[in-house]
This record gives C-alpha cells, sequence and structure tokens, in this order.
C-alpha cells in the first residue's frame, strides 16, 4: 500500500467515524423532542399553575368551582350534558363564577382534556328540576358531566368519549352504578316534567339521544373488553 492510499483510507476512515457520530447525535435529539413535545402539558384556558396530570391517553387539569353544596352526594347515577358554548374557556368561566350559579363535576373538551371541577363526592349545580328513578334533585345523588360543545349541531369527538369513559369507569365500580342510570339531563328533565306538570320547568336537549346512545354503545364495548381481554377488537 502506498503513503498516499494510506492517507486516502485514514480520511475515509475518519470522515466514516465522524458521520456515526452526527447520525448518532441527531438520532438522541429527535427522540429528545419526540418525548418532550409528547409529554407537553396543556395550558389551562383559566388558570396558571392548576395540577395538571396526564392520566392514560388524557390530560386532567384542576379547576375548582366554588358552585357546590354542603353535604355529600349519594353518586347513584351520572348525568350527561353539553356546554352549548363556543369554546371551554367560557364554559368554565360559567361554571365556575359564582354567579352564574351553575356548575358540574367534570367539563370535557374536544381534545379529551378533562378540567376537573369538583370530585365525586361533591354536590354540585348541573341538574336542575329533574327525577331519576322515582327521586327528584339529582344534584343530590348524581355526577354531571359537561362535553364542550353542542350536540344538537355536531357530534361529540371521539376523543371526548373515550376521555369519558376514562372518567366514568372507576366510578361505576366504585360506586356500582347501574348503566341504566347513566342519562342526560333531557331525560331527568322529562321525567320531572310528567311528574310535575304544574311546575314551570323548561325543556332540554343536552345530550342528544342520537349521542347518549353512542356514548352507551362505547362505554359497553370497552367494559366488556376490560372482562374479556381476548376479545378485544
Amino acid at each position: 500500500m502506498t503513503e498516499i492510499t494510506a492517507r486516502k483510507k485514514l480520511r475515509d476512515n475518519d470522515g466514516a467515524r465522524i458521520s456515526g457520530i452526527f447520525l448518532i447525535v441527531a438520532a438522541v435529539l429527535a427522540v429528545g423532542l419526540a418525548v418532550w413535545f409528547g409529554t407537553m402539558k396543556p395550558k389551562s384556558p383559566v388558570t396558571e399553575g392548576e395540577h395538571i396530570e396526564k392520566k392514560g391517553e388524557y390530560w386532567e387539569v384542576d379547576v375548582p368551582t366554588p358552585n357546590i353544596t354542603e353535604g355529600i352526594n349519594d353518586v347513584e347515577g351520572i348525568i350527561l350534558h353539553h356546554t352549548a358554548t363556543d369554546n371551554a374557556e367560557h364554559a368554565l368561566k360559567t361554571l365556575t363564577r359564582p354567579a352564574g350559579k351553575v356548575s358540574c363535576h367534570v367539563l370535557i373538551d374536544t381534545d379529551g382534556t378533562r378540567y376537573v371541577l369538583a370530585p365525586p363526592t361533591a354536590i354540585t349545580w348541573h341538574a336542575g328540576k329533574s327525577r331519576l328513578n322515582g327521586r327528584d334533585g339529582c344534584n343530590d345523588f348524581t355526577i354531571g358531566i359537561e362535553f364542550q360543545g353542542n350536540t344538537v349541531e355536531e357530534p361529540l369527538t371521539e376523543d371526548q368519549i373515550q376521555s369519558a369513559i376514562d372518567y366514568v369507569i372507576p366510578l361505576i365500580h366504585h360506586y356500582n352504578i347501574p348503566l341504566k342510570n347513566i342519562v342526560t339531563h333531557e331525560q331527568i328533565r322529562n321525567n320531572f316534567k310528567e311528574e310535575h306538570p304544574q311546575v314551570k320547568a323548561h325543556s332540554k336537549v343536552d345530550v342528544t339521544p342520537e349521542e347518549h346512545t353512542r356514548f352507551m354503545k362505547a362505554l359497553r364495548q370497552r367494559m366488556r373488553a376490560e372482562l374479556f381481554p381476548a376479545f378485544r377488537s
């Protein structure tokens, strides 16, 4: 081997080593960026510094509401609502403003982010004039879930449905809630109107029957999959 050939081979080896180092560095940076972007916390539209935690596929943000009643929620059912507002920021301001005189336990945004306003044991102001299983005043014994949006105009997103299922399944197990007690605001308002026709109470379409059916189908599928993992699609 001539001296010129040897020098060329050394240069080629050095070049290969440098290229390899660059590739390794690039790979490490790519992984780091992917992890960083994948774990970025969502910015709450109304709070800074509140507790934020990723649970499963979706983020949970604590946005406590003062609109609760003293006492302990019996937790016998779950009521589904929609906000009928343009965005979650507007909804959260309403649900946490004392003058608004309304609240719920959790608001689920279109991307699946859950804004937790109160623990399940709290009595929130989501049901108004309502009746379920022969009992009036559903605030005292149900959990209120608000979906961002208006299901009369747009269906729930898949993220909203799956995030809500993540939220309700532990409640179902802990409080032994029968699936027949997961209903809409429209249903409990109609129950009240039928029992008390002399009392003035505005009708509700909140959530629509079609979206309630869709949600319950997805919930049953998830629960079957948990019981029988072999049949999970």
